[in-house]
């Protein structure tokens, strides 16, 4: 076949295929964020943009015999940038010009009348046009990556640098440079997460608000949800809030999740309003309480197995014996202790008002570390039942 008449075959197949390109973009990103988990990260329309102005871009190459013209070279370095800003691995990134070519060869040969000796040539000039696109993924990559280090170099020397010049509580500094150095949700930890929820029952949202973290879910199951934003990080201290109707109880439930969190210890304790309501609401008056309530905090500071004693008569009914087999303790031990503890703080857990004043001041004062930035890296979690009601963890 004479070489003109070969170069009008490929001219014609890559013009039919360029009609398809949107079906065969829509398959290459399904493909590729089926196999390659990172790029959950990355927004699907933003993916779908490249991969279609990539794949036109290989097709007027291979249709006029030439090499990718600068500008898509220069696409493909700032894209490799770009991708190793938001986290993800080379190997990740050269692999979807793998896939997306893949996908546009196979259309090609199925839109082909027959296989010819031009076709195959093309097939070859094809996996060099993806050869130099890679390279210059690579680059780009490689020079964000370096970039990213020195940035987080300095990042991280002013980080030290201003908690060493921290006083009086003033942590502002700090805080925005720990949210940069990652000790919160990034942004692609946050998509990873919303994209994780989407395959839950029901319609959850979360955002990132400050070193806080909220989702908003109708018809979830709360625990699911709690359980991948513990995922993507271990440990996560949640504050669960109570069930309300509509978008004002929504406003409250948030209220109800930010009083509980602060009953939470910041090692990843899970604590629910509708269990420490109670507390939860008392939070708010802490500094009007503390008079009454602080005397039993320094006895649980020197006498931590009182306390014990005392949360497990609370939890179990009030049952001498039942708090004891709770704790692995004979129902003498909990009655000394019980006594010890009144004698010390002069509250009676076996009647109610001594047994409200001890929960509450254990609950309001004793895990209260007075350092709100030791609770900032949190998720947020609100569940809307189907009447409208919100539950939400923080």
């Amino acid at each position: 076949m004479p070489e003109s008449v070969g170069e009008d075959t490929i001219q014609r197949l890559c013009r039919q295929v360029s009609e398809e390109i949107e079906s065969v973009t829509d398959r290459a990103v399904g493909q590729i964020r089926a196999e390659l988990q990172s790029y959950a990260a990355v927004p699907i329309d933003e993916q779908r943009g490249y991969i279609s102005r990539q794949l036109a871009a290989t097709l007027r190459a291979l249709a006029e015999s030439e090499p990718l013209a600068d500008d898509v070279l220069e696409r493909s370095r700032q894209l490799g940038r770009r991708r190793a800003m938001q986290g993800l691995p080379l190997s990740d990134v050269i692999e979807t010009y793998h896939i997306a070519s893949r996908e546009l060869w196979n259309t090609m040969v199925a839109t082909a009348a027959e296989p010819t000796t031009d076709l195959l040539r093309a097939g070859g000039m094809m996996w060099d046009l993806v050869h130099t696109a890679t390279s210059a993924v690579a680059v780009g990559h490689t020079d964000a990556t370096r970039s990213e280090q020195a940035i987080r170099a300095g990042v991280r020397y002013r980080f030290f640098e201003a908690l060493a010049r921290s006083v009086d509580g003033d942590h502002r500094d700090v805080r925005e440079l720990a949210e940069a150095l990652g000790f919160t949700w990034s942004e692609a930890q946050l998509e990873r997460l919303q994209r994780t929820l989407d395959t839950i029952p029901g319609t959850t949202q979360c955002s990132g608000h400050g070193t806080v973290i909220i989702a908003l879910s109708q018809r979830g199951p709360v625990d699911d949800i709690i359980r991948e934003v513990r995922l993507g990080h271990p440990g996560t201290t949640v504050g669960v809030g109570l069930g309300r109707p509509g978008l004002a109880g929504a406003a409250m439930s948030i209220t109800d999740a930010r009083r509980v969190l602060h009953l939470a210890s910041p090692t990843g304790e899970v604590v629910r309003f509708a269990d420490e309501w109670v507390a939860a609401t008392l939070a708010d008056h802490r500094d009007e309480l503390a008079t009454l309530l602080e005397p039993g905090v320094a006895v649980a500071a020197d006498h931590p197995h009182l306390v014990e004693a005392v949360l497990a008569f609370a939890r179990n009914e009030f049952s001498i014996s039942a708090a004891g087999r709770d704790i692995h303790l004979h129902a003498n031990s909990i009655t000394y202790r019980l006594d010890r503890w009144q004698q010390l703080t002069g509250w009676d857990p076996r009647t109610l008002d001594g047994l409200q004043r001890s929960v509450s001041s254990l609950r309001l004062f004793q895990r209260d570390s007075g350092d709100s930035s030791s609770r900032d890296t949190r998720s947020a979690q609100r569940h809307l039942h189907e009447d409208g009601g919100a539950e939400e963890a923080e």
